[in-house]
């Protein structure tokens, strides 16, 4: 059964992913993504269905689009790619109510990061919708669960605020964005106690960013290295793989 919904998901996944990515790029350019036909980000012009199939489409064009040759933004075939796989590991790792949930968060979490990527601005609605969908995944597991997310939620939210506040006082930086602590205690209501698992893997995903991005002001976009933790240390959970240590 699992076998058959992850080749369900295989395109399914791209065509969300891909909508998701959409969704995060004009969210930056304060356009929406509900409405209307696709168009090239550069031109503006009306893109046919042979344009817009998920990576396949990207890899014919070369990335450029076909009419003005501008790049198509690597955020797309990102999306779409990611979109694949996290749709293929929840009906792969999870029965197919989680499965769904686990998914959608993730398409919630694919726009998020393309959104920070692009801007270095996390959208408030995205990091809401995300902890609802973490709060009815964790319930999934139980009240007990859902209560330790609660708890891990407020003290991640109290720990990062105050961290905020000691690094603008020394540096007149706080380092992190609120839009990073809100989205950090929206995943935390999934992760719960393995909250801290979640911050060590975006910790060195950041590291490694830092490393290679050389951006001139020395910062970088956390929330994609956050959104692909939370989302990876919460669908383990999900799928039991820390046993009975973590509930």
């Amino acid at each position: 059964m699992n076998l058959l919904a992850a080749w369900i998901a295989l395109p399914v996944g791209a065509v969300v992913g891909s909508f998701a990515a959409t969704a995060g790029l004009r969210w930056t350019q304060g356009r929406q993504a509900i409405v209307g036909r696709s168009r090239c980000d550069a031109c503006d012009v009306r893109l046919g269905y042979a344009a817009t199939v998920p990576i396949l489409s990207y890899l014919h064009l070369g990335g450029a689009c076909a009419g003005c040759r501008a790049p198509i933004h690597p955020g797309h075939l990102a999306g779409e790619a990611a979109g694949v796989g996290l749709a293929m590991a929840s009906v792969l790792l999870l029965p197919i109510g989680p499965a769904i949930l686990a998914a959608m968060l993730g398409m919630v979490l694919v726009a998020a990061a393309v959104a920070d990527a692009v801007s270095r601005r996390l959208p408030d609605l995205l990091s809401i919708v995300a902890a609802v969908l973490g709060a009815a995944l964790a319930l999934q597991r139980g009240p007990a669960a859902l209560l330790v997310g609660f708890v891990a939620a407020v003290t991640t939210g109290a720990l990062l605020l105050v961290l905020r506040g000691i690094f603008a006082a020394r540096t007149g930086d706080p380092k992190m964005g609120l839009g990073d602590v809100k989205l950090a205690m929206a995943l935390a209501l999934w992760t719960g106690a393995a909250t801290p698992w979640m911050f060590v893997i975006a910790g060195l995903a950041g590291l490694v960013q830092l490393r290679m991005s050389k951006t001139a002001d020395g910062r970088i976009a956390f929330g994609p290295a956050l959104a692909a933790a939370g989302w990876s240390v919460g669908l383990a959970l999900q799928a039991g793989v820390f046993g009975d240590l973590i509930p």
